[in-house]
């Protein structure tokens, strides 16, 4: 269990724009930030964080929180990890054997298992031999931690010898049950650790010395890894990114290979078909891309691919056009690095690498291209970006640009989340949640046991339990709410409700809704015959409009 002081510490000192500006780019607006969501591809900005409160909450998807949620989401780790990811940032001290979360024994057996295998590349003259006639250079090996897979069950000997959690070992991927026991999952394989953004190894990618299939093999999805969730070098890249356009390759040796002639802005899919997941990681860091696929034709279908997923997320995507059949691995090897740099100068966007690609003048060939171009350009995020693309097919193609489309792309629509309550709750609970004052005053009309959306009632009911505690507010709150639902109506209630009523005001609205939940019970006792509870119900409502409890504030029925 953490210290109360130790969060409210942590709460304190951490500035929330701040903390989110590192992930995605934020612009003022008013009292608020707002930048695109991380948690949703949306092409207008729908996520507002708030200085002043220390929350976020997205209008598109709902999602909200504060620091420490936030870090959590982002770097999928559990609470406790949470707040000590953010202590040290602040350099609080944390007793971190009160701390572990429920995946320790997982990031402990891929941290365990990195250093078996890189223990194991020292010993095997095979692995050494073939990195190098791949040209990996020392440095590279040591930063990416490289390691190797002997053939058998290595591993899981290396674990009984040292007395390792076998358990943890299965429930990271890296042990497997068979019919004789365990037995290793990767085997006679070059292993490439894969590292989370905060540097700890959650999985592995391995490749065989030969050409058997599949030649690489990823770890399978665990609580900590799910491949279409992660890019391989970001770690190693997202201090390079933020400043300088990232790369793109497809393979890991292709990263490698330009780690070690000093370009370190890369980032590699795991030989999977880039998602929409991955192409928002890239988003939080630089809204383009350069797209540096192999020329073969698999590569170029990648690519094409590629292009969509990262127009949707709202990122520019930039083609590098290679020599057929050639892989950025071969091509930097055989040109060198300032040749390299020089075809980077020469990307294309989307508009002139597809417009490149036509063979012949024919009218079908040309229609078909423009199909491409028009159904490209809806996925653009914004109005003036559409406008220039369009402007630029127009040109290069000699044709009217309103013909690219069917008909005006339309814009996207801004999903509200809206509770499901009634507006008059939602606003008394809003102005619980943002002031300690005003939840006292509702603790003392006893509004909770009036409402009547049961989500508003358990924040209504969790307010009152906390609003004395010293530094209340609505980060306290939501860190003290256990589930993602709940914490996403608190952090709804924190943004878009207007003025808050001051203490008077305030106290004559919870009365008139207590009030009038009185009258419904006593309209339902006098239907049930219950006399005597009507008129204990009666004899209470009427106290409230009288204004006997708040000294000097006058209560009527209006």
């Amino acid at each position: 269990m953490i210290r109360q002081e130790v969060l409210d510490r942590i709460r304190e000192q951490t500035d929330i724009v701040e903390l989110i500006s590192n992930y995605v780019p934020l612009r003022r607006v008013g009292r608020n930030y707002r930048g695109l969501c991380p948690f949703h591809a949306e092409r207008s900005p729908s996520f507002y964080v708030s200085q002043e409160r220390q929350s976020y909450h997205c209008f598109g998807c709902g999602a909200g929180g504060t620091a420490i949620s936030f870090v959590m989401a982002q770097e999928k780790l559990e609470f406790p990890e949470a707040v000590r990811f953010l202590a040290a940032k602040l350099g609080i001290q944390v007793d971190v054997e009160k701390s572990v979360g429920r995946n320790q024994p997982l990031y402990d057996a891929c941290e365990q298992a990195a250093k078996f295998y890189e223990e194991q590349l020292g010993k095997s003259e095979t692995g050494k031999a073939y990195l190098e006639r791949r040209g990996m250079r020392e440095d590279v090996i040591q930063r990416f931690r490289l390691g190797f897979a002997p053939e058998g069950n290595a591993l899981r000997g290396a674990a009984r010898r040292r007395g390792l959690n076998e358990e943890a070992l299965v429930g990271a991927g890296l042990l497997v049950r068979r019919t004789d026991g365990y037995g290793d999952y990767f085997r006679g394989r070059i292993m490439f650790p894969v590292f989370s953004l905060s540097g700890k190894v959650v999985g592995f990618s391995g490749r065989v010395l030969g050409n058997d299939e599949p030649k690489y093999l990823n770890s399978p999805d665990t609580p900590i890894f799910r491949k279409g969730d992660v890019l391989y070098g970001l770690f190693q890249a997202k201090g390079y990114i933020r400043n300088e356009v990232p790369i793109m390759v497809e393979g890991n040796f292709d990263l490698l290979s330009l780690a070690g002639c000093g370009i370190n802005r890369v980032v590699a899919p795991l030989g999977t078909a880039l998602t929409q997941n991955q192409a928002l990681l890239i988003r939080r860091y630089n809204s383009q891309v350069l797209l540096c696929f192999d020329g073969d034709e698999a590569g170029q279908r990648a690519c094409r691919r590629a292009l969509e997923v990262f127009l949707g997320a709202g990122v520019d995507p930039q083609i590098v056009a290679l020599p057929p059949g050639v892989d950025p691995d071969a091509l930097i090897r055989a040109e060198g690095r300032q040749a390299f740099l020089a075809r980077l100068e020469r990307a294309k966007d989307f508009v002139e690498f597809l417009t490149a690609t036509v063979q012949s003048g024919t009218i079908a060939e040309r229609r078909r291209m423009l199909s491409e171009l028009a159904a490209l350009l809806r996925l653009v995020p914004d109005e003036l970006s559409i406008e220039l693309y369009a402007n630029k097919i127009a040109r290069l193609h000699d044709v009217d640009k309103k013909l690219l489309f069917g008909r005006a792309p339309m814009a996207l629509e801004r999903r509200a989340v809206s509770p499901r309550s009634s507006g008059i709750e939602t606003k008394l609970v809003a102005a619980m949640v943002h002031s300690a004052e005003l939840a006292q005053v509702a603790l003392e009309v006893c509004l909770s046991e009036a409402l009547v959306d049961e989500r508003l009632q358990r924040i209504a009911r969790l307010v009152e339990e906390c609003c004395e505690r010293p530094g209340y507010g609505p980060g306290m709150l939501m860190d003290l709410v256990e589930d993602d639902e709940t914490r996403k109506l608190v952090a709804s209630l924190t943004f878009g409700h207007g003025r808050q009523p001051g203490p008077d005001e305030f106290y004559r609205q919870v009365v008139r809704y207590r009030a009038a939940w009185l009258m419904r019970r006593i309209e339902a006792a006098h239907k049930a015959g219950e006399e005597e509870t009507a008129e204990e119900l009666g004899e209470e409502r009427s106290r409230l409009l009288r204004g006997i409890t708040r000294k000097g504030v006058h209560v009527d029925e209006g």
